[in-house]
Parts: C-alpha cells; sequence; structure tokens
C-alpha cells in the first residue's frame, strides 16, 4: 500500500517539480477521467494505486451533511453528493478519496486542509500536463 498521500496532503510533495514523470501522468489521468464522467473508473484506479477498497459511491446527502457539496461516511466506506453535477467536479472527488484513505488505513483524522491540498496536488497535475500538451 502507498503512504505517499499524507506527504501530499502536508505539502511535503506537494511541488510538480518533484513528483515523477509517472505520478504527474498518473494524477493527470486521475482528473482526466473525473471530467470525462468516468468518475467509477477513476475512483477504481485510485483505490489499485493506494491499495484500498473502492469507496462506494453514492447521489443524496445523509441528512446531518445535507448543506454540504459531498460528504464522505466512514462508517458505510461511502463518498455521497449532493447532486449528480458533483460526480463530475474532480476537487471534490479526491477531496473525499483522501477522507476514505485516511479512513481505511486508520490514519489519524481526516483534516480538512490536508484533503484539499491533497486534491489540489492533482488537478495541479492536471494542468501542468494539459499546459506541456498544447
Amino acid at each position: 500500500m502507498r503512504t505517499n498521500f499524507n506527504n501530499q496532503a502536508h505539502g511535503k510533495e506537494s511541488a510538480l517539480s518533484n513528483m515523477s514523470p509517472a505520478d504527474l501522468a498518473f494524477k493527470a489521468k486521475v482528473v482526466a477521467l473525473i471530467l470525462s464522467r468516468e468518475t467509477e473508473e477513476a475512483l477504481e484506479l485510485l483505490s489499485r494505486y493506494y491499495g484500498v477498497e473502492k469507496p462506494k459511491l453514492r447521489v443524496g446527502m445523509p441528512k446531518r451533511y445535507s448543506k454540504n457539496p459531498a460528504c464522505y461516511v466512514g462508517k458505510k466506506r461511502t463518498i455521497h453528493v449532493s447532486r449528480r453535477k458533483i460526480l463530475w467536479n474532480p476537487h471534490v472527488l479526491i477531496h473525499e478519496f483522501y477522507h476514505h484513505l485516511r479512513n481505511v488505513t486508520d490514519a489519524q483524522g481526516g483534516i480538512e486542509k490536508y484533503a484539499k491540498r491533497f486534491a489540489e496536488n492533482y488537478l495541479q497535475a492536471y494542468r501542468k500536463k494539459a499546459t506541456h500538451e498544447t
């Protein structure tokens, strides 16, 4: 199982210059899959990469989270989204996947700022790859 997700989220590996070409390509692919409405495939890819089971994905929020665009429910290992179009938002999906990683690896807490950084790292890789291909 890969554990470098903690380093990415805590800023120790967030600089794209430190990212290997393979990691850059992988992260860009995950974002591209989500943008292409292939969210299940993106979650499968992420789960295999980090060596964890794939989280379930549901449209509809638990009552106590109804004002959020998405949430992760650890007991059910499920990412919930408020609306179908959120399924194609890479920042939200990767952010919630970070919470899943923290949950299934027994890491302490799923601090929001780290989930945000984790997702931003993927988006930066996507933008860098897209910029270099045009």
